[in-house]
């Protein structure tokens, strides 16, 4: 339970602190912006497809993925875990009829040379928001930290 407030608090610090520090209020470069958002969308298309294994992919070895609203928030760590996690997301999102999320960009703000970026996503009739740490890994950027609100309904 720790964990999830502390990635939570530690996002929304980090982006609400750094423009006092930056020189511009968005300070990513926006082909390092491009990029990112790339990797997410390339993520959602796998999580759409049922593709565990590739969604699991944009994950560094040892990211963690804390979703607040699922086994009451305890962490997976390390990409296996993450790949299970996935796994058994899109099985039960499918037995309810859900095949396709989509996210969209909030907020992105840089950390040094890790991005934060926040994202409001829909996978009908859920929504909520999550916040990624993205690294750098050779050409692509992975990611290292992942935190997930609880969803809700979109209707109430």
């Amino acid at each position: 339970m720790k964990i999830r407030r502390v990635v939570a608090l530690v996002g929304l610090a980090i982006c609400f602190a750094l423009p006092t520090f930056a020189q511009q209020k968005d300070a990513v470069d926006p082909e390092v912006r491009q990029q990112i958002e790339a990797v997410n969308m390339k993520l959602f298309e796998a999580r759409n497809k049922g593709d565990a294994a590739a969604a699991a992919a944009f994950y560094e070895q040892n990211a963690v993925q804390v979703w607040q609203w699922w086994e009451s928030g305890h962490p997976a760590v390390g990409q296996k875990a993450i790949q299970e996690r996935w796994r058994l997301e899109i099985a039960l999102t499918r037995a309810s009829g859900v095949t396709e999320c989509t996210s969209e960009l909030v907020q992105m703000c840089a950390i040094g040379d890790e991005i934060s970026a926040t994202w409001h996503f829909t996978c009908a009739p859920w929504n909520g928001y999550n916040l990624k740490i993205y690294a750098r890994d050779a050409d692509t950027w992975k990611i290292r930290m992942e935190y997930e609100t609880n969803t809700k309904p979109i209707n109430q």
